[in-house]
Parts: structure tokens; C-alpha cells; sequence
């Protein structure tokens, strides 16, 4: 078996906000819906054939999904559920979620600009991590920017960074929009 490695550099960013831990995450779930809704797994479970008229369907489905900044959960890590077991935290009520939320309606507008623009379907759902700070500081939002990773996949394809580059200004909107709702 051959390995094959590239080496690429990649944005980290991180948005504080004096809400609390609790504000953010429902402001989240207000702008992409609950873990609980599985409205992704049920989307995907629909698709019977790939005709127009499924096609369609399956658009209908995921425009009624995302929220108003244009993305659905996919996915919730609750590292802080965990991490109080092996005494990682100081304080082990802190928040800690990983969060994956995307819109295969975006996605899709990167992954079909060429066979080797597929390799972006790594990078799409994006993810975003949400920690409470402690002595009630508030909340940090931490992402890394998806066109840093998307780009590297297939270098100098300018149609596939401006979709991934669409794709980081819808995430920073999201960003700005919870952690600025009371």
C-alpha cells in the first residue's frame, strides 16, 4: 500500500463573546436546529433514485432544514459530558461542544468543480467548537476557515476557492449572528 502526504497551511480562528455558554448554544440551535431533529439522516435515507424530480425533492428538503444563515446540524460532540471523568477541566461544568453543521446545497458547489475538487468533501460539513470560558468570561467559537483546507485540495482551481470562499463568509455570518443575540 502506497501513502501519498501533502503539507498545507491552514487559518484558525477565534471569535469571543461575553454570552454565556448557554445564550450561544441556543442561539446556535435557533439558527441551525437541534441535534435531535436528524433532519439530515432522514434526507439522506429519502434519496430512492437519482431523477430530476428526486433531485428537486431532496432541494425542497434541505432549503426547509437550514436556518436562517443557511446551515443545518449535522452532528454534536459533547466533549464536556466527558472530560470531567479524567479531571481535564478545572471546572467541570464548562461547556465544550464540537459542532458540525454544513449545507450540502454549498457543498455541492465545491464538490463538483473537478474529479480531484471531490478530495474538498473532507473539509465539507465544516465544524465549529464552542468552549465556555470560566469565572463566567463568556464563550469562544473557535473554526478553522474552510477555503484554507478546500483550496489545498486542488490548487490553483479559482472556481473552487470562490465557492470554499463563499463558503467562510456564510460561516463567519453564522459566528457574528450567535454570538451577538442576547
Amino acid at each position: 500500500m502506497d501513502f501519498s502526504s501533502s503539507t498545507y497551511s491552514v487559518t484558525r480562528k477565534t471569535s469571543h463573546t461575553s454570552l454565556p455558554f448557554e445564550s450561544v448554544m441556543s442561539n446556535l440551535y435557533t439558527s441551525i436546529g437541534r441535534p435531535s431533529d436528524m433532519k439530515w439522516l432522514a434526507m439522506g435515507a429519502n434519496i430512492k433514485s437519482f431523477d430530476e424530480a428526486s433531485r428537486e425533492t431532496f432541494i425542497k428538503e434541505v432549503e426547509a432544514a437550514v436556518g436562517p444563515e443557511g446551515f443545518m446540524i449535522f452532528l454534536e460532540l459533547n466533549h464536556g459530558s466527558w472530560l470531567p471523568l479524567f479531571n481535564v477541566n478545572s471546572n467541570p461544568q464548562l461547556g465544550l461542544k464540537r459542532i458540525i453543521l454544513g449545507n450540502p446545497l454549498i457543498a455541492v458547489t465545491m464538490l463538483s468543480q473537478s474529479t480531484k475538487s471531490l478530495d474538498a468533501g473532507l473539509f465539507v460539513p465544516v465544524e465549529i467548537m464552542v468552549r465556555e470560558l470560566p469565572d463566567g468570561e463568556g464563550t469562544e467559537i473557535i473554526w478553522q476557515v474552510p477555503s484554507t483546507m478546500i483550496a489545498a485540495v486542488d490548487e490553483g482551481n479559482s472556481e473552487l476557492l470562490a465557492a470554499a470562499e463563499v463558503l467562510d463568509r456564510k460561516l463567519e455570518e453564522l459566528i457574528i449572528a450567535i454570538s451577538s443575540r442576547a
